[in-house]
Protein backbone atom coordinates (compact mmCIF):
# COMPACT_ATOMS: atom_id res chain seq x y z
CA UNK A 1 0.00 0.00 0.00
CA UNK A 2 2.91 2.56 0.62
CA UNK A 3 4.27 1.33 -2.54
CA UNK A 4 1.37 2.03 -4.47
CA UNK A 5 0.52 5.45 -2.72
CA UNK A 6 4.61 6.53 -3.13
CA UNK A 7 4.03 6.16 -7.03
CA UNK A 8 0.85 7.77 -6.85
CA UNK A 9 2.69 10.96 -5.65
CA UNK A 10 5.26 10.50 -8.12
CA UNK A 11 2.99 10.05 -10.61
CA UNK A 12 1.17 13.46 -9.06
CA UNK A 13 4.16 15.36 -9.19
CA UNK A 14 5.18 14.05 -12.40
CA UNK A 15 1.87 15.36 -14.05
CA UNK A 16 2.29 18.98 -12.03
CA UNK A 17 6.11 19.49 -13.68
CA UNK A 18 5.11 18.63 -17.03
CA UNK A 19 2.13 21.13 -16.93
CA UNK A 20 4.59 23.36 -15.97
CA UNK A 21 7.25 22.90 -18.70
CA UNK A 22 4.16 22.72 -20.93
CA UNK A 23 2.91 26.35 -20.19
CA UNK A 24 6.64 27.65 -20.03
CA UNK A 25 6.90 26.57 -24.01
CA UNK A 26 3.54 27.95 -24.67
CA UNK A 27 4.82 31.75 -24.12
CA UNK A 28 4.59 33.09 -27.39
CA UNK A 29 6.82 35.99 -28.35
CA UNK A 30 5.84 39.52 -29.36
CA UNK A 31 4.65 40.75 -32.66
CA UNK A 32 6.95 43.12 -34.05
CA UNK A 33 5.24 46.70 -33.89
CA UNK A 34 4.48 48.16 -37.34
CA UNK A 35 5.87 51.30 -36.06
CA UNK A 36 9.76 49.82 -34.93
CA UNK A 37 12.47 50.66 -36.97
CA UNK A 38 15.01 48.63 -38.68
CA UNK A 39 18.55 49.57 -37.03
CA UNK A 40 22.15 49.72 -38.56
CA UNK A 41 25.13 48.72 -37.66
CA UNK A 42 26.49 51.93 -36.22
CA UNK A 43 22.86 52.36 -34.78
CA UNK A 44 22.81 49.38 -32.73
CA UNK A 45 26.69 49.43 -31.80
CA UNK A 46 26.01 53.39 -30.44
CA UNK A 47 22.86 51.51 -28.48
CA UNK A 48 24.64 48.99 -27.50
CA UNK A 49 28.30 49.37 -26.49
CA UNK A 50 29.33 49.54 -22.99
CA UNK A 51 25.12 49.58 -21.60
CA UNK A 52 23.12 47.34 -19.74
CA UNK A 53 19.87 46.08 -20.64
CA UNK A 54 17.08 43.98 -19.13
CA UNK A 55 15.95 41.18 -21.59
CA UNK A 56 13.37 38.69 -22.32
CA UNK A 57 14.12 36.03 -24.08
CA UNK A 58 11.73 33.24 -26.01
CA UNK A 59 13.52 30.19 -26.19
CA UNK A 60 12.35 26.77 -27.29
CA UNK A 61 12.95 26.15 -23.64
CA UNK A 62 10.96 28.72 -22.07
CA UNK A 63 10.75 32.59 -21.24
CA UNK A 64 14.41 33.85 -20.04
CA UNK A 65 14.97 36.95 -18.38
CA UNK A 66 18.14 39.25 -17.02
CA UNK A 67 20.46 41.51 -17.67
CA UNK A 68 23.41 41.77 -20.06
CA UNK A 69 25.82 44.24 -20.57
CA UNK A 70 27.62 44.78 -23.95
CA UNK A 71 31.60 45.69 -24.65
CA UNK A 72 32.22 45.95 -28.61
CA UNK A 73 35.41 46.75 -28.10
CA UNK A 74 36.42 43.43 -26.15
CA UNK A 75 33.60 41.90 -28.12
CA UNK A 76 31.72 40.22 -25.02
CA UNK A 77 28.43 40.45 -23.43
CA UNK A 78 27.89 39.64 -19.75
CA UNK A 79 25.76 39.27 -17.14
CA UNK A 80 22.98 37.07 -15.61
CA UNK A 81 20.14 35.11 -16.81
CA UNK A 82 16.91 32.89 -15.48
CA UNK A 83 15.55 30.18 -16.93
CA UNK A 84 12.71 28.36 -14.97
CA UNK A 85 14.24 27.39 -11.97
CA UNK A 86 17.63 27.56 -13.58
CA UNK A 87 20.00 30.96 -13.05
CA UNK A 88 23.59 31.19 -14.50
CA UNK A 89 25.87 33.65 -16.06
CA UNK A 90 26.04 34.99 -19.31
CA UNK A 91 29.58 35.07 -20.50
CA UNK A 92 29.43 35.00 -24.39
CA UNK A 93 31.13 36.70 -27.33
CA UNK A 94 29.14 39.36 -29.76
CA UNK A 95 30.27 41.05 -33.37
CA UNK A 96 28.03 42.61 -36.12
CA UNK A 97 27.28 41.13 -39.45
CA UNK A 98 26.63 43.65 -41.75
CA UNK A 99 23.33 45.19 -40.02
CA UNK A 100 22.58 42.43 -37.72
CA UNK A 101 23.62 41.28 -34.18
CA UNK A 102 25.63 38.48 -33.27
CA UNK A 103 25.64 36.77 -30.13
CA UNK A 104 27.11 33.21 -29.32
CA UNK A 105 26.82 32.06 -25.31
CA UNK A 106 28.22 29.15 -24.18
CA UNK A 107 27.89 26.20 -25.92
CA UNK A 108 24.86 27.71 -27.75
CA UNK A 109 25.09 28.25 -31.19
CA UNK A 110 25.30 31.64 -32.65
CA UNK A 111 22.12 33.83 -33.31
CA UNK A 112 22.34 36.67 -35.85
CA UNK A 113 19.79 38.85 -35.45
CA UNK A 114 18.39 42.04 -36.56
CA UNK A 115 17.72 44.71 -34.10
CA UNK A 116 14.51 46.93 -34.21
CA UNK A 117 13.69 49.86 -32.48
CA UNK A 118 10.23 51.44 -31.10
CA UNK A 119 9.75 53.25 -27.94
CA UNK A 120 11.91 51.99 -25.27
CA UNK A 121 12.03 48.50 -26.29
CA UNK A 122 14.50 46.93 -28.26
CA UNK A 123 13.73 44.00 -30.61
CA UNK A 124 15.90 40.91 -31.44
CA UNK A 125 14.67 39.40 -34.40
CA UNK A 126 15.82 36.41 -36.54
CA UNK A 127 16.26 36.42 -40.08
CA UNK A 128 12.57 34.81 -40.63
CA UNK A 129 11.26 37.84 -39.09
CA UNK A 130 10.49 36.21 -35.52
CA UNK A 131 11.08 38.15 -32.27
CA UNK A 132 13.71 36.38 -30.16
CA UNK A 133 14.28 38.98 -27.54
CA UNK A 134 12.63 42.43 -26.22
CA UNK A 135 15.40 44.38 -24.34
CA UNK A 136 15.36 47.57 -22.36
CA UNK A 137 17.76 49.65 -21.34
CA UNK A 138 18.50 49.60 -17.75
Amino acid sequence: MVLAKTGLVRSAAILLMCGLCTSAFAAKAPDLPASAKKLSAAEIVSLYDGRTFSFTTYTAFGVATGSVTYDFKSKTNRGKYQLGFRKGDIDGKIRMDGDKFCYKVRMDSEHCDFVYLAGNDIFDVDPSGKVRSVNRRQ
